[in-house]
């Protein structure tokens, strides 16, 4: 993630819809393994919530058009632990890795920046 923040940072302004494509493409790549990892922990005959919540996340993280677009994903993410949802030990502890890699590439993106406006 730290490429795309350099990114937004060095280049013209005309660069930035590039710029923004590459943050996007990034928190993609870094987002959905662990995404999928969590929705195939779970069973399909056990209770679907969890299963259709982070399935609607996945979905929404493809989607991606913008930087608000992902904010706002962050944002769903963080609401996880008031869902009610329980979880075995195995699926918390992957729901635990989404979170903070989620939480990572957020941290990332509001550093302040090397070039201060």
């Amino acid at each position: 993630m730290r490429a795309s923040r350099s990114c937004l940072q060095t280049h013209r302004s005309s660069d930035f819809g590039n710029c923004a494509l590459e943050l996007l493409n990034n928190a993609r790549s870094q987002l959905v393994p662990p995404l999928e990892a969590v929705i195939e922990s779970f069973d399909e005959t056990a209770d679907t919530a969890p299963l259709a919540f982070f399935t609607l996340i996945l979905t929404n993280l493809h989607g991606l058009q913008d930087d608000g677009d992902l904010m706002g994903l962050f944002f769903e993410l963080s609401t996880t632990a008031f869902q009610g949802f329980v979880f075995s030990p195995a699926q918390a502890q992957l729901v635990d890795s989404l979170l903070a890699t989620a939480e990572n590439i957020a941290f990332a993106l509001s550093a302040p920046g090397d070039n201060p406006h």
